[in-house]
């Protein structure tokens, strides 16, 4: 694919991880800026805590297609593994890091899920049913979501995968644990990253 063509996508991918449904959500729904209420961020947790469980689930959703659609555009548009990785991570910065919204958005765990079920959706389903458990066990979304996506890695290694397939959950969430990094550390600070 020509060069161009591959920073187009990865251009789009990005620009596309950066509209916040949540964000017009709230605007629309409560007429608030989530990013001035609840965790202050546009991700879907905040969504449904300030806008309700329904919205949040909606919001979860639209994040993960977006990434999902960014990595799935770069595939079907023959741009092959590098390229699907790079515009799947391009909209988790996007989703991370919105232009159109003051570089102020969310944590980015369901747009990388999205980019990652793409890639590898056997292995990445499994890191998500351990998203789950660590998540009830330890009471911390944040630790669920890092430990869920190298273990869809380790997992595509065992079954038999290599190369960059394989690493691509670890690869598209590079973002997503870049962000989450402030925030489990105030946590571990806080105390309230509990384990029974």
């Amino acid at each position: 694919m020509p060069a161009h063509h591959a920073a187009t996508l990865l251009i789009a991918a990005y620009l596309m991880g950066a509209i916040s449904p949540s964000y017009h959500l709230g605007r629309a729904i409560r007429g608030v800026d989530l990013r001035d209420v609840g965790s202050h961020n546009l991700g879907a947790r905040n969504a449904g805590r300030v806008l309700g469980r329904r919205i949040g689930i909606t919001v979860w959703a639209l994040d993960a297609a977006k990434g999902a659609l960014a990595t799935g555009l770069a595939l079907a548009t023959g741009g092959g593994t590098l390229l699907a990785i790079g515009c799947g991570a391009a909209a988790v910065v996007g989703h991370n890091w919105p232009a159109y919204y003051g570089f102020r958005g969310g944590r980015g765990a369901s747009c990388a899920l999205g980019a990652s079920l793409v890639l590898l959706p056997i292995e990445m389903s499994v890191g998500f049913g351990l998203w789950g458990a660590v998540w009830h066990v330890s009471g911390s979304l944040y630790l669920g979501g890092l430990i869920a996506f190298p273990a869809a890695t380790v997992l595509a290694f065992v079954l038999g995968g290599s190369g960059l397939r394989a690493l691509s959950p670890l690869l598209v969430a590079v973002p997503l644990m870049l962000r989450h990094v402030p925030a489990m550390v105030e946590m571990i600070r806080r105390r309230t990253l509990r384990f029974p």
